[in-house]
C-alpha cells in the first residue's frame, strides 16, 4: 500500500507485515482480530474493502457490514467508512449525515471531509465560509492533509483574491509538509484520509484537481 491507513495500534504484527509488503498476511491478522471482537480491526477491514486491493476486492456491502458491526465501539471510524460506502452507492444525503456523525464522534479526518463537502456542494449547498471553518478546525485538530486542502480550496477563489493568492503561495509548502509527515506517520489518524481517483464525485483527489 502507498497511502495512509489508520489502524489505532491494533496490531504491531499487521503493521510489520504491511511494511514487508505481505498484505495478504496482514489482512489475515486483521480478520483474526475482528473475529475476536476488535472494533478497530473491523474498521480497518471495512476501509480496505473500499480500496479494491488484492485479497480484498472493493465491496460497499462488505464495508457496510463490517463498519456496522464496529459502530458501537468505534463510532467515529465506522461512520467515516459508512459515509464513503454511501457515496459509492450514490446516496449523497446519507453520506453527509454519516460524515457528521463521524465528526461528532471526534474522528479527526471527518473535519477535513466536511470542509470538502461544503466546498464542493456534495449533498448540500455550497458554503465557502463553512468549508473554510471546517478546514481550519481540521488544522487545529492536527489533521496533516488539512493545510493542503485549505490551500487548494482558497485557490478556487471563493474566499477572495487575497486568500486565493495565499493558497497558491502556500500550496507547495503544505504539500511538502503533508508528504514528509505522512511518510513517517502512515498509520496515524492525523495522516489518514480516504481518496479514490476512480470514484467521483465526493471529496476525493480527482475532484480536487479540478479546483
Amino acid at each position: 500500500m502507498n497511502y495512509p491507513l489508520y489502524d489505532g495500534h491494533v496490531s504491531k504484527n499487521a503493521r510489520r507485515l504491511i511494511a514487508d509488503g505481505r498484505l495478504d498476511k496482514a489482512l489475515d491478522e486483521y480478520r483474526r482480530l475482528a473475529e475476536l471482537g476488535s472494533g478497530l480491526a473491523r474498521c480497518v477491514l471495512a476501509y480496505l474493502s473500499l480500496r479494491d486491493l488484492p485479497g480484498a476486492p472493493r465491496s460497499a456491502h462488505v464495508a457496510k457490514a463490517l463498519a456496522n458491526a464496529a459502530l458501537s465501539r468505534e463510532p467515529g471510524y465506522a461512520n467515516y467508512v459508512l459515509a464513503y460506502a454511501a457515496s459509492y452507492e450514490k446516496d449523497s444525503a446519507k453520506s453527509v449525515e454519516l460524515m457528521y456523525e463521524s465528526y461528532k464522534a471526534h474522528f479527526i479526518p471527518a473535519a477535513s471531509a466536511i470542509g470538502l463537502i461544503f466546498g464542493q456542494g456534495y449533498g448540500v449547498s455550497k458554503d465557502p465560509k463553512k468549508a473554510e471553518a471546517f478546514f481550519l478546525r481540521a488544522i487545529s485538530l492536527g489533521h496533516i492533509p488539512a493545510p493542503m486542502l485549505l490551500c487548494r480550496f482558497y485557490m478556487q477563489g471563493q474566499r477572495g483574491v487575497v486568500k486565493a493568492s495565499l493558497g497558491l503561495l502556500l500550496l507547495p509548502i503544505s504539500f511538502l509538509y503533508m508528504w514528509v509527515c505522512t511518510r513517517f506517520l502512515i498509520f496515524s489518524i492525523h495522516s489518514f484520509r480516504h481518496f479514490n481517483l476512480g470514484v467521483p464525485p465526493m471529496f476525493n483527489e480527482k475532484a480536487l484537481k479540478s479546483w
